[in-house]
């Protein structure tokens, strides 16, 4: 089973976990990554199919639901960090983050490669 990510200040755990599978989180600032975390999770809820009625999504989350939140919240870090071009890095290394991109979208609602049929 799948949990959300946090970073609480009182539960190491929770920060180890965050740090273990994003290692450029921002833990020296645990209210601004708490706030990222959140964002992305109301991110990911908003854009999610809607819940049927037997769906706890708070207590029991699908695991593409948490790990959308994780790159999520790294696109929200990373849009944060932008110049004044739009780009993160130096020299020719740069990248323009883009929140809820279509790889993000991709890995909430996956496409299953069928066509659309009317």
């Amino acid at each position: 089973m799948s949990t959300w990510y946090t970073a609480p200040e009182d539960d190491p755990t929770a920060q180890e976990r965050v740090r273990d599978a994003w290692h450029e989180a921002p833990l020296e600032n645990l209210e601004v990554l708490g706030f990222i975390l959140g964002t992305a999770k109301k991110q990911v809820l908003a854009y999610a199919p809607a819940p049927t009625d037997t769906d706890d999504l708070e207590a029991e989350p699908p695991d593409n639901y948490v790990y959308a939140q994780l790159e999520q919240a790294k696109n929200l870090w990373n849009a944060g960090r932008v110049d004044s071009n739009g780009n993160v890095g130096s020299d020719q290394f740069t990248f323009t983050p883009r929140p809820l991109d279509w790889v993000v979208k991709a890995i909430i609602r996956p496409i299953d490669g069928k066509p659309d049929v009317y």
